[in-house]
């Protein structure tokens, strides 16, 4: 079975990468080097050699209900991963094969960020009889060929712009059996609000 992997901000703070930095390394959104803005380009591509230091990221308090909120263990954010000391611990020696890890700081220490490069449609993994947008370009199905997708931990599709992530079972287990704090895992593959806590894991 798959699950896409969603942040709980509703009981943790969200993650971003500091704009700042990375502006201060490959420069503005208009300038030459602007498909180098890792933090607005979600793209599943390498970033390695692109930044010298550690990236900086933020877990940015936006009003009151957020001062009570923590930084989560593990974040998902543009199809992509924030992953602290224990979660990077756990998780490596399942995902380092299917995207790039690069090395983080943040308030709390070291962490680091997790580029997704597996893309469903690279081996006919997206099922396009079972997937579809409605008329307004929302997500309405998907489905996906497991047989084509079951040698890769995490993944996303062109279909959804790359900015949703699946994982398989041993993942899931994985968070769960060590207790890695800040995602909902659900198999509702489309649903990334989800409502219906029979399909939802939450993780806290």
């Amino acid at each position: 079975m798959l699950y896409t992997l969603i942040s709980d901000t509703k009981n943790y703070l969200g993650v971003v990468i500091d704009s700042d930095y990375v502006a201060s390394i490959v420069g503005s959104l208009r300038g030459e080097r602007r498909g180098d803005r890792i933090d607005v380009n979600h793209q599943p591509r390498s970033w390695c050699g692109v930044f010298p230091d550690s990236l900086k990221v933020l877990f940015p308090q936006f009003g009151k209900a957020d001062s009570s909120k923590a930084i989560p263990d593990i974040a998902e954010f543009q199809g992509r991963l924030f992953l602290n000391q224990k979660a990077y611990g756990v998780l490596r020696p399942l995902i380092e094969n299917d995207g790039e890890l690069l090395p983080a700081v943040y308030e709390g220490g070291d962490g680091y960020i997790f580029t997704p490069l597996r893309v469903a449609e690279k081996t006919d993994g997206l099922d396009t009889k079972l997937t579809r947008m409605n008329p307004w370009g929302d997500v309405e199905s998907i489905g996906f060929r497991e047989e084509k997708v079951k040698g890769w931990s995490l993944f996303r599709a062109e279909f959804t712009s790359y900015m949703r992530l699946y994982c398989q079972q041993s993942v899931k287990d994985a968070i769960e059996s060590t207790g890695l704090t800040g995602l909902y895992i659900t198999n509702d593959l489309v649903n990334i609000f989800p409502e219906d806590k029979s399909f939802v894991t939450k993780l806290n």
